[in-house]
C-alpha cells in the first residue's frame, strides 16, 4: 500500500512538471514576441516597432555584423504594405540565392 502511494506521488510530480514545461514553452512562441513588439496594439508591426525590438546578444555577438533592420523588415513584409502582420511575422523568410 505504501509503494502504491509513493508511485502515485511520483507520477503526479512528473505530470505537473510536464504541464509546467509546456506552459513555459507556450509563453515563448512567436505570438508572444509579436504582442510585445506591437506597442500600439493594432495587430501589425511598423518599421519603428520592428526596429525597437531587443535582440538578446549571445556570447561573442559583440563582434558580429550589425543587424540591418530595414532589410530584415522588407524581407518579412511579404505583401509590401509597409507593415508586418502575424502571419508574415511567423513565416520564415526565403533564403538568399
Amino acid at each position: 500500500m505504501k509503494r502504491i502511494k509513493i508511485g502515485v506521488a511520483i507520477l503526479s510530480l512528473l505530470a505537473f512538471s510536464q504541464v509546467d514545461a509546456q506552459e513555459k514553452k507556450a509563453k515563448k512562441g512567436p505570438e508572444v514576441a509579436f504582442e510585445k513588439l506591437d506597442t500600439d496594439k493594432d495587430g501589425k508591426l511598423s518599421l519603428e516597432e520592428f526596429k525597437a525590438r531587443t535582440i538578446k546578444s549571445k556570447p561573442g555577438a559583440e563582434n558580429s555584423k550589425p543587424v540591418n533592420h530595414e532589410k530584415a523588415f522588407t524581407r518579412k513584409d511579404a505583401n509590401a504594405d509597409g507593415f508586418i502582420d502575424m502571419e508574415e511575422f511567423k513565416a520564415r523568410p526565403e533564403k538568399k540565392k
